[in-house]
């Protein structure tokens, strides 16, 4: 599984820079004369400040739907402005009104994945996830807005409006459309916008998020919203809410660079408030949470006892009441405001989703019934296809599964193999008392950075790419670079200058011999113990193991399997592995994704530790670099921010990088059609609504 990366607003497999296709600049993005535009550019493969991504393991043009959907509501609207000015939308290129399908949906699509939801909260910090993220997608979306598969971000105006109200100071106007709804009927209102706002901010928190040793949130003693996101700590005056409670406009204090994405209607603010504040009515529960934020904000440490325990109770239900891997009992807990409803859950087994019959705010969707199931062996998931128990299958790729796919062409299984925006990595702990922290050699920052550089010296990355990759995509290359993908604008500059040079012939032999002395010269004994975590049951992870493990022995490692099914919730518990494996997929194509992978905390410039920082890595520079990428307009400057921060990763031994993932998505033509793949999350969803079963 990936994680979406998160850098405010979404899960932990994201990185938009990754795919191989063209990413668009975020909208703060400058052309040569330094003034925003909303033109291409760079793009980062970090988190997102909603986060930009999410860990993982793993046609355009206009979709059909429900006509025009619901109305404005009154003073709602982005103007004829071009996306991206002032004026116009503030959240990417407004679709218009959906084609009609002209028929009530129909039929059952069965689509299989590696795992299921463990939580309907994917913008927490233990939530982000593709495992969340998907289904939540199918509930909830497209939303506000979404991206296609050309990765253009495509605003959803029949459920809403963003307009970009001012860019000094950055103020956006949010405004959802009369008749759009949770599946329960209350209202989706600016409520539930602000609820988003207030849990990232960070400015309700008196006490920050723990995890105990299997990666479970801890009960805190404080207030602490299990979430960080950038954007939102930018908008610190309360928000305006107008329009009859439809609107909210944020003003910040501060230029945020990917402010396109930065805000969406997260969990509903009702359920929330009903369950927090213990009141029955959904109405009044959602105003005593508006006046409670309002009330509180910026005095929460003066607010009475009384508030103070209403604010920790609505943190501590945000963070973990929409946590569960079978069907609730209590149905506020998997309401929807998209195109399906949950309908049934069986635990490790399907999630199953039938089509909303009040849904017109967004194409309308033409398969009655989504079947979710688990399907965590990809050689087991094509047999799967193959007998007509699945409909659509999207495993992890290898060449045995790209081979079984072929063979079933003559069924009528089609196979879509692109590029995704995931990219494969191996980072290092830098605080846990293992091999790689300072506190080990009693603070000889020198010895552990030896350590380190000595054990990514022995990663046989082009011997992975080689063995592993090139069977599926034969113009696979290394990745060099955090922050850009191969092929991205600016990547070879980056490669030429950020000290990747160094680790290019890992795990060769003049590489290991490196090695060996770079730990003859640190004096440490050998072998030098290193637990790698990864997913269990995936079969390239475990490829990607042996060859590391088998390699590393050479120089005086002994990598211990750390293979294990919770690896994903388990990250942030980074006392468990000394390195990690996994990817990152984007949702986004902002610079914006960059800086929670790198940032520390820092109480001076009063920083928190980036929400994908788990291996707390920290460098001043780096910070420094980051903390400025998120407000800076400028196209050269932000290259300038990231090569900076690019060299001290490299000469720090943060980690490294190995590949741009290859995504296949089989399926049964002949039982669906309508069926395409994107590189960013949530790729082969992304569409669901052109999905259709074909008659027999």
């Amino acid at each position: 599984m990936s994680k979406t990366r998160l850098s405010g607003a979404v899960a932990v497999l994201a990185a938009c820079a990754l795919a191989l296709s063209a990413c668009g600049s975020s909208p703060g993005q400058a052309d040569q004369t330094g003034s925003p535009t909303s033109g291409a550019g760079a793009s980062s493969g970090g988190a997102a400040g909603s986060s930009g991504g999410a860990p993982t393991d793993t046609g355009t043009g206009s979709a059909q739907g429900s006509g025009s959907g619901s109305t404005q509501a009154s003073g709602s609207g982005s103007g004829s402005a071009d996306a991206g000015t002032v004026g116009g939308s503030a959240c990417g290129t407004p679709h218009g009104p959906y084609d009609d399908p002209g028929a009530e949906p129909t039929g059952t699509v069965k689509a299989g994945f590696n795992e299921l939801a463990y939580s309907l909260n994917n913008v927490s910090g233990h939530g982000n996830s593709t495992y969340n993220a998907n289904p939540i997608y199918i509930m909830d979306g497209p939303g506000l807005f979404y991206y296609n598969d050309k990765n253009e971000l495509i605003n959803n105006d029949s459920f809403g409006t963003c307009t970009l109200v001012s860019l000094d100071p950055l103020t956006v106007k949010y405004t959802i459309n009369d008749g759009v709804k949770w599946s329960d009927g209350v209202p989706v209102t600016a409520a539930d916008l602000l609820l988003n706002w207030a849990a990232g901010s960070g400015l309700y928190n008196t006490a920050e998020a723990e995890y105990d040793d299997d990666g479970n949130l801890k009960p805190s003693a404080g207030i602490a919203f299990d979430i960080a996101n950038p954007g939102m700590a930018l908008v610190t005056d309360f928000p305006e809410i107008g329009d009859d409670g439809h609107s909210l406009t944020i003003t910040y204090s501060k230029f945020y660079v990917d402010y396109d994405v930065a805000l969406q209607v997260g969990v509903p603010a009702h359920v929330v408030a009903m369950h927090a504040l213990k009141v029955d009515d959904p109405t009044a529960a959602t105003d005593d949470l508006v006046s409670l934020l309002k009330d509180t904000l910026g005095k929460v440490k003066d607010a009475t006892d009384a508030q103070k325990s209403q604010l920790k109770a609505v943190a501590d239900f945000w963070n973990t009441g929409f946590d569960t891997t079978q069907m609730p009992t209590d149905k506020s807990i998997y309401v929807s405001n998209g195109a399906y409803t949950l309908t049934d859950w069986k635990k490790d087994q399907y999630m199953t989703f039938t089509a909303n019959p009040d849904y017109n705010w967004g194409p309308k969707p033409q398969v009655k019934t989504i079947v979710w199931t688990y399907a965590n062996d990809p050689t087991a998931a094509v047999q799967s296809l193959q007998n007509g128990d699945l409909d659509i299958i999207n495993p992890q790729a290898t060449p045995d599964v790209k081979t079984g796919l072929d063979k079933l062409a003559d069924q009528g299984v089609k196979t879509i193999a692109i590029d995704g925006a995931v990219y494969e990595h191996v980072d290092l702990v830098f605080d846990n008392g293992g091999p790689f922290d300072p506190k080990t050699y009693g603070g000889d920052k020198d010895k552990a950075l030896k350590v380190r550089q000595a054990f990514l010296q022995t990663i046989p990355r082009q011997s992975i790419v080689d063995t592993l990759i090139k069977p599926l995509n034969p113009n696979a290359v290394l990745r060099q670079s955090f922050m850009l993908f191969p092929g991205q604008p600016g990547y070879d500059e980056m490669v030429k200058q950020n000290g990747s040079a160094e680790y290019t012939n890992a795990g060769s032999p003049d590489a290991i011999a490196k090695a060996k002395q770079l730990l003859s010269q640190a004096g440490v004994k050998t072998p030098v113990k290193v637990r790698l975590m990864y997913a269990d049951a995936n079969p390239r992870r475990a490829s990607e193991y042996s060859l590391i493990a088998a390699s590393a022995a050479k120089a005086g490692f002994d990598v211990i399997d750390g293979k294990n099914a919770k690896w994903a919730s388990l990250l942030p518990n980074n006392k468990m592995y000394d390195a990690s494996l996994f990817a990152w997929q984007s949702t986004s194509t902002g610079v914006g994704q960059n800086p929670p992978n790198y940032l520390c905390e820092d109480k001076a410039t009063k920083t928190a530790w980036g929400m994908n920082n788990v291996n707390h890595y920290c460098n001043a520079d780096v910070n420094k670099d980051m903390i400025d990428l998120n407000s800076q307009p400028d196209a050269t400057k932000q290259m300038a921010d990231m090569m900076d921060a690019e060299k001290h990763l490299w000469a720090d031994g943060f980690g490294t990088l190995l590949y741009q993932f290859p995504d296949i998505v089989g399926y049964n033509s002949t039982t669906v059609t309508g069926v395409t793949d994107a590189p960013l999350s949530p790729t082969f969803l992304w569409n669901y609504w052109d999905w259709k079963t074909v008659a027999h």
